[in-house]
């Protein structure tokens, strides 16, 4: 039996180098940089919320499949914390990769459960996260740029 695909779109508009406002069904994001990379610091960075979006996922799946497997949780408290180096995306680089070199993450769980149960806990969050999925495998972007026109 094939799966229905689920599918995900935001619309997002800059308002300037820094800033954005992104509609996301009925929700606004608003994005912005530090004073010291062009921006007000009124937001978020788009930075900040792949490392907020990986946590909330994986919030998600644990209590999602710990519920499966019959294990207790009351709170997950995450961290996830990501180092890249600037200079890249300035166009400066000497040849680190733009993102994240890569991602820390510390879940702490709120539950009684055991070692054991906690490693299959652990082994499903991580095969099983669609964020943890794109951040550490390849996804495909396809992009297109074009100029605006009177009409768009």
């Amino acid at each position: 039996m094939e799966s229905t695909l689920y599918t995900g779109e935001v619309r997002t508009v800059g308002e300037s180098m820094a800033r954005s406002t992104t509609d996301a069904g009925p929700f606004k994001i608003f994005m912005d940089e530090p004073v010291e990379l062009g921006g007000r610091n009124g937001a978020p960075s788009p930075l900040d919320f792949i490392l907020a979006a990986h946590a909330g996922c994986l919030n998600y799946m644990t209590f999602f499949i710990a519920r499966e497997l019959g294990i207790p949780v009351t709170r997950t408290d995450i961290t996830v914390r990501g180092s890249l180096d600037p200079a890249t995306f300035a166009g400066q680089g000497g040849g680190a990769r733009a993102g994240y070199q890569a991602l820390e993450v510390t879940l702490l769980v709120h539950t009684p459960a055991n070692a054991d149960q906690l490693a299959l806990l652990k082994r499903e969050v991580e095969a099983r996260c669609p964020v943890s999925d794109n951040l550490a495998r390849a996804t495909p972007v396809h992009l297109t740029l074009k100029a605006a026109t009177a009409q768009t």
